[in-house]
Order: structure tokens, then sequence, then C-alpha cells
């Protein structure tokens, strides 16, 4: 039975871990889009994390801060797993936090697919709009090139990769991996 108790251990973390990342990401990501309004003196009406949504009414916005509108839900959860990473505990050997520390270093970093692959589609001028890739890219490609966009979003990307790869996250989570493994194989 203890075989069995290691690697449902394991799945339960990996669950409870990716929802709690999904949800901290998308309150983080509704906060960060409330920080724009609120210095653009938008007093806010709705703020949901369920429906992934935030409204205000009343602000003053300028070209710059619709900018930082649409890209700080994105930025702000990202700069915050940046800080994370760089305090990350590399010689932990909590199960728990190795695993959700893959999940909360990851996790922003994905949320940069769009902002890489939609400028290239916006420049062909097949785009969704409403989003706030398609918002930002409107407002930027008045007097920039979209594919500044990409660029950017696949260094952010990039720095990324080099600190869970550097912090040693992904080796860490690896080396959880292989310890549950290890432990099914020995009680069989």
């Amino acid at each position: 039975m203890k075989n069995k108790t290691a690697l449902i251990k394991l799945l339960l973390i990996l669950m409870i871990s990716a929802i709690v990342t999904v949800f901290l990401y998308i309150l983080l990501h509704e906060f960060g889009h409330m920080i724009v309004m609120l210095s653009a003196g938008d007093r806010i009406t709705e703020f949901s994390i369920l429906g992934a949504h935030v409204s205000g009414e009343g602000g003053n916005y300028t070209n710059t801060s619709d900018l930082w509108m649409y890209a700080n839900g994105t930025i702000f959860p990202l700069l915050l797993s940046y800080i994370f990473l760089l305090f990350y505990q590399k010689e932990s050997m909590n199960m728990v936090y190795r695993i959700i520390s893959l999940f909360f270093g990851f996790s922003p970093a994905f949320a940069l697919i769009p902002w890489f692959v939609k400028p290239f589609v916006y420049v062909r001028g097949t785009f969704t709009a409403g989003d706030d890739t398609t918002q930002f890219l409107y407002n930027f490609s008045q007097g920039h090139s979209p594919i500044l966009v990409s660029i950017a979003a696949a260094l952010l990307f990039g720095i990324s990769i080099f600190l869970v790869i550097r912090k040693r996250v992904l080796r860490n989570f690896i080396e959880e991996i292989k310890r549950t493994r290890e432990a099914v194989k020995r009680e069989r």
C-alpha cells in the first residue's frame, strides 16, 4: 500500500498545485489590470476571480496608460514570478514547495504565448478583437511594428526559462518525480 501512497501523494500535490497556481495567476492578472485602472483614476466597480474580470468607471486614460492597462495583466504576474524565482530556495527538500515553484515559475511565462503569436496574425490582418493582446496591438501598432511585441514576449519567455533552469526549479521537480518512482519500486 505504501507504494501507492507515494504516487497518490504526488498526484494530489500536482493537482492541488495546478489549481492553486491557476487561481493565483487569475488573481494577479486581474490585479495587474486593477493597478493601472486605479492609477488612471478609475473607481473599481467589479472584481471577479471566477469570472476573470475587473471593470471600473471614471478613469482618465492616455495612450500610454491604455497600453499598460492591456499589458499589465500579463506583466504583473510575470514580474512576481521572476521575484519568486530569484529568491527560490533550491536546497529545500519540501515536495510541495518544489512542485508549486515549478508551476508558479512557468505559468506566467506561458501567458506570453499569445503576445508572441498574435502580432504575426495581426500584421496579416486576421485577428480576434477584444482580448488584451489585440487591444494592446491596436494601440501599439499606430506608431510601432507589432513584431516588436513578439520580440519582447520571446525575450521575457527566455528570461523565465533561464530562471527556472538556473535556479534549479526544473531539476528539483524532476528529482521529486524520480524520488516518487523509486519509492514505488522499493515497495513492490
